[in-house]
């Protein structure tokens, strides 16, 4: 029983730690932020900050790992072949997950943001859904796939930005409904240009 209330000791100091890093990134970068002015934030002493994280880039990393690991196992948790014909169900999970985070979400994805972490989740995506995915594409489709790509990971950003900027205004499968209408739309006229060069 001991144990169960250091552990939900540390993780309430730990989600005290990081609601006060978001409050400050609201405000200023990541560079020009002390461990002092988190801890008062947070209002525990250095000396507590100390024994869970060495600094502000090591709370920080913890945060972004946590969200890394997770946004893993949401890819994991989807096949390919579901994902050609109803990548909805995907795509509202990455939205609920975005929700779920969204205090760091937006900040992270804002002006004081780590750009290193949103390329790290592109990263991650192309490597286990688009790779994949291309691989079944035709070697004429793979240029515009390549658009097709970028395209639409700017399209799910932006849609992400409106959405925060809109305080989560609609639910995650509304968003991914969207979302899943535009992906396989760009999709098929992809295939299509080819099956009619082809007929």
């Amino acid at each position: 029983m001991e144990n169960g209330n250091v552990d939900r000791r540390v993780r309430k100091t730990r989600a005290m730690l990081r609601q006060g890093l978001g409050q400050l990134l609201k405000k200023k970068k990541i560079q020009e932020i002390s461990v002092k002015e988190i801890s008062e934030m947070a209002d525990i002493n250095r000396g507590t900050f100390y024994l869970h994280y060495r600094d502000v880039y090591d709370l920080l990393s913890y945060i972004e790992n946590e969200m890394f690991t997770e946004f893993n196992e949401i890819l994991d948790r989807h096949k390919i072949s579901e994902l050609e014909v109803h990548p909805k169900a995907l795509i509202t999970e990455i939205f609920v997950f975005v929700k779920n985070n969204s205090d760091m979400a937006q900040i992270l994805m804002g002006q004081n943001g780590d750009i290193r972490f949103l390329n790290q989740l592109k990263e991650v995506f192309r490597e286990k859904i688009m790779k994949p995915w291309a691989a079944r594409m035709r070697k004429q489709q793979m240029k515009e796939f390549e658009s097709f790509y970028s395209f639409i990971i700017g399209g799910c950003i932006g849609m992400l930005d409106n959405w925060f900027e809109n305080n989560l205004d609609q639910s995650p499968e509304e968003l991914a409904d969207h979302a899943e209408k535009f992906i396989l739309n760009g999709l098929s006229s992809i295939q299509g240009k080819d099956n009619a060069a082809q007929g």
